[in-house]
C-alpha cells in the first residue's frame, strides 16, 4: 500500500492536521464558553489521527514508526471521545461528571493498552509502521475490533445527535444552514472510513475528510456564527424558562413545548394536539382580533401573547405565556391602598392635564374622579395661588428625577376653599406612570389650629403683658394703702384698697373671660338674647341707667349662652362707663329685621371716628386705668359664633354696636 502514496498526499495530511490543531487552540478562545472544550477535543483528536498519519507516509525508521502510530491510534480515540461529548452538550443534554469520568476513563484504557501492545498484542501482530496508511487490518487481533468499536459508538452517536438536531432547525433560516453543516463535518471521514474497512474502497480517504470536517467548522463558526445564534445549552434556556411557550404549526397543532407550559397549563399530552384543545381562549389571539390575552387556570393568572413564525417552507406561531398571579395580586393590593387612603393621589400630564385621581377625592373635594379626568389640575387652584402653581409645576417638569413640595388653596364641589398640601414627583419617563405623580390631604383644619395656637400664643404674650405691667399698679397701690390703713385707720385709705382689689379682680375676671373664649363653638344651641341681655344687665352696677330690650318675643340664635353673656355685659359696661348719666342703653334688631341681626346702642357722646378702627384692640382704653380687654373679648366672641361686628353713629348720637348674623367673619 505504501507505493501508492507520494510525498503530496503526505504534505496534505499534515496540513489537514495542522488546520484542526489551529481551530482546537482557536475555539476556546473567540468562544469562552465550558461547552466548547469537547470540540476543541475532538479537533485536537483529529490532529492527532492526520499529522502521524501523513508522517508515516514518508517514514522509514521503525521505532519512530511506531510512536507516530500510537499517536493515530490515541487520537482516533480522543477524537471520537470530544465529537461525542460536544454533540450531547451541543444538544442541550449534558453528560453528568460521573458518566464524563467513566467515558474517558474508558478512552485512557484503551490508549495505554494501544501504546504497551508489544508487551501484550492484544491488540495487533507484530507490523512494520513506516510508508504505511493505517489501520492495516490483516495484523489486527479481536481486541483491536472491540477498541474499533468503540471508537464507532462515540463517533456515530455524536453524528445521530447532530442529526436529530438537524431535523428540529428545518425550515430555520441560519440555523438550518447551521446544522447541516455541523452533521456533515463529522458525517464525510465517518463515512469514509466505513467505506475502508467494508473494503468498499482500497483507500481509507477518512482521513482526508477530515480536511472537510475542519472546512466546514470553520464555516459554521464564522460564516454562519455557530456557538453565537444557537444554544448550547437547551436545558438552561428553553427548558429553564420560567415563561412558557408553545409553538404552533400552521394548522393550529402544538409541535412543542416547555416544561413551563405543561405546568402552567395543567397539561402532560400538550404536543401534537390542536392549540384551541389545549387553550381555547387562544381563538381570537391567533386570529390577530386581540393583542394579548389573560386566562386563569386553577388559581393560577397567566398573560398570553403571540409572535408570528414565518420562512420559505412554513409558517406558525409562538404563544408565550408569563404567570403574572403575584403581580396580579400586588397590583390588587396597591389599588386597594390607593383607593382606601385618604390622600389624595394625581397623575397629570407635562400640561397639567389630569390622567387618573383617586376615588378618595370624592369624600375630600367632593368630585367623581372622572369629573376631574381630561380637566386642568390648576383650574382647582386658588386663583391667588395658581400663578406660583403653574411656575412650581414648569420648575419640575423640566428638571427630571425631582420633587417638589407645595401649600396652595383647593376648591371644594361646594364652592369653599380647602388648603392643601403635598409633594409632587416627576415620573414623565417611566414608562408605566408616564405622568407626575401628586400626593396631596386636606390640612385645612390642621391650618387653622396653627392660627389659634398662634392666636393664643398671643394672648399669652398679652396676658404676661398685663399681668407683668397692669396689675402691678393696682397691686402696689393696695400694698402702699394697707400700710397708710394700718397706720392712720382712715376711710379714704380703705376705700382706695378696696377699689385697688376690685381693679384687680375686675382685670384678672377679663384675663380668665378671654382666655376660655374661643374662635370656634363646639356644640351651639338656640339662645335667648333677650333673657342674656336682661341677666347680663341685672350685674351691672348703674343707678342712673336704663336698659330698652325691643327684641321679637321668643327670638333666639343658635349660640353659646355664657360666652354670649359676656358681650352683653362688656358692651353695657362700656356704655355707663363712658358716659355721663343718665344714660339709656337699647338692645333691637338691625332694621327691625330678626333675620339680620341685634344691635346695643346707647344715647351717649358716641366714639369717635379715629378710635372706631382701634375700639376692639387688646389694650385699647379711653378711660384712665382700663385694661382695654372688654371690647375685644366682645370681638372674639362674635367671631366665634360666625358673625361679625361693627361699630356704628347713632343717629341721634351715641354708640352703636351691630351683630350681623349673616357677614360670616374671617375665622383665618
Amino acid at each position: 500500500m505504501a507505493q501508492e502514496f507520494t510525498a503530496i498526499h503526505a504534505i496534505s495530511l499534515v496540513l489537514i492536521g495542522l488546520l484542526n490543531l489551529v481551530l482546537a487552540v482557536l475555539v476556546p478562545r473567540t468562544r469562552p464558553k465550558t461547552d466548547v472544550l469537547p470540540l476543541a477535543v475532538f479537533l485536537f483528536g483529529i490532529a492527532l489521527w492526520t499529522i502521524p498519519q501523513g508522517l508515516l507516509l514518508v517514514e522509514t525508521d521503525p521505532t519512530v514508526g511506531f510512536a507516530l502510530a500510537k499517536t493515530v491510534d490515541s487520537g482516533a480515540v480522543v477524537m471520537s471521545t470530544g465529537l461525542f461529548q460536544f454533540a450531547m452538550a451541543y444538544a442541550g443534554r449534558k453528560l453528568r461528571k460521573r458518566q464524563l469520568a467513566i467515558i474517558y476513563a474508558v478512552t485512557g484504557a484503551w490508549i495505554v493498552l494501544t501504546w504497551t501492545n508489544p508487551a501484550h498484542f492484544l491488540m495487533h501482530e507484530p507490523m512494520q509502521f513506516t510508508e504505511v496508511l493505517l489501520p492495516v487490518e490483516e495484523y489486527q487481533n479481536p481486541i483491536y475490533w472491540l477498541y474499533v468499536l468503540y471508537n464507532w459508538g462515540l463517533s456515530g452517536g455524536g453524528i445521530y445527535v447532530f442529526f436529530l438536531e438537524y431535523l428540529d432547525s428545518r425550515g430555520s433560516g441560519v440555523y438550518h444552514k447551521q446544522a447541516r453543516l455541523v452533521v456533515l463535518a463529522p458525517l464525510i471521514p465517518g463515512a469514509a472510513n466505513v467505506l475502508a474497512h467494508n473494503g468498499t474502497t482500497e483507500i481509507n480517504y477518512s482521513v482526508w475528510g477530515f480536511g472537510a470536517t475542519g472546512i466546514l467548522i470553520a464555516v459554521a463558526l464564522y460564516r454562519y456564527r455557530w456557538l453565537d445564534l444557537v444554544p448550547i445549552a437547551r436545558d438552561n434556556v428553553i427548558e429553564g424558562m420560567r415563561d412558557g411557550y408553545l409553538v404552533v404549526d400552521d394548522e393550529r397543532r402544538v409541535v412543542d413545548r416547555n416544561p413551563a407550559a405543561r405546568s402552567l397549563l395543567g397539561d402532560e399530552k400538550i404536543v401534537g394536539q390542536s392549540v384551541t384543545d389545549v387553550l381555547p381562549e387562544s381563538r381570537r389571539l391567533l386570529a390577530g382580533t386581540i393583542q394579548e390575552l389573560t386566562i386563569t387556570r386553577d388559581g393560577t393568572t397567566v398573560d398570553v401573547t403571540v409572535s408570528a413564525v414565518r420562512d420559505e417552507r412554513t409558517e406558525g406561531a409562538v404563544l408565550m405565556l408569563r404567570d403574572v398571579t403575584d403581580q396580579r395580586r400586588a397590583e390588587k393590593r396597591f389599588q386597594a391602598l390607593i383607593e382606601n387612603v385618604s390622600d389624595v393621589v394625581t397623575v397629570v400630564d407635562e400640561d397639567g392635564t389630569v390622567t387618573y385621581v383617586s376615588p378618595s377625592v370624592r369624600s375630600v373635594l367632593g368630585y367623581d374622579p372622572s369629573d376631574l379626568v381630561g380637566e386642568s389640575l390648576f383650574e382647582l387652584v386658588h386663583a391667588d395661588d395658581r400663578a406660583d402653581a403653574i411656575d412650581e409645576f414648569a420648575g419640575l417638569v423640566t428638571y427630571s428625577n425631582t420633587e417638589a413640595r407645595f401649600e396652595y388653596r383647593v376648591r371644594h364641589r361646594d364652592g369653599s376653599w380647602l388648603v392643601f398640601e403635598g409633594i409632587a414627583v416627576d415620573l414623565l419617563d417611566n414608562g408605566i406612570i408616564d405622568g407626575v405623580v401628586i400626593n396631596s390631604r386636606d390640612v385645612t383644619d390642621r391650618i387653622a389650629r396653627e392660627r389659634e395656637l398662634e392666636r393664643t400664643n398671643q394672648r399669652l404674650d398679652e396676658f404676661a403683658g398685663v399681668i407683668s405691667h397692669d396689675l402691678q399698679t393696682p397691686l402696689g397701690i393696695a400694698q402702699t394703702y394697707a400700710q397708710f390703713a394700718e397706720r392712720s385707720s382712715s376711710e379714704d385709705d380703705f376705700q382706695t384698697l378696696h377699689d385697688a382689689h376690685e381693679r384687680m379682680e375686675t382685670m384678672i375676671t377679663n384675663l380668665l373671660t378671654m382666655a376660655r373664649t374661643g374662635t370656634t363653638l363646639e356644640e351651639p344651641s338656640p339662645v335667648s338674647i333677650q333673657s342674656v341681655a336682661e341677666e347680663a344687665w341685672s350685674g351691672i352696677w348703674a343707678r342712673e341707667a336704663t336698659l330698652e330690650c325691643d327684641l321679637e318675643d321668643g327670638w333666639t340664635v343658635p349660640g353659646d349662652h355664657d360666652q354670649l353673656l359676656h358681650v352683653f355685659e362688656n358692651l353695657f359696661r362700656n356704655a355707663v362707663e363712658h358716659n355721663d348719666s343718665p344714660i339709656t342703653v337699647r338692645v333691637a334688631h338691625i332694621d327691625d329685621d330678626p333675620n339680620q341681626g341685634f344691635l346695643v346702642e346707647d344715647d351717649g357722646r358716641g366714639i369717635s371716628p379715629e378710635n372706631r378702627e382701634i375700639v376692639f384692640d387688646r389694650g385699647h382704653s379711653t378711660t384712665e386705668g382700663g385694661a382695654g380687654f372688654g371690647l375685644a373679648i366682645v370681638r372674639d366672641v362674635v367671631k366665634a359664633h360666625g358673625w361679625q361686628i361693627a361699630v356704628r353713629d347713632r343717629p341721634d348720637g351715641g354708640a352703636r354696636f351691630e351683630v350681623d348674623l349673616n357677614s360670616r367673619s374671617d375665622l383665618s
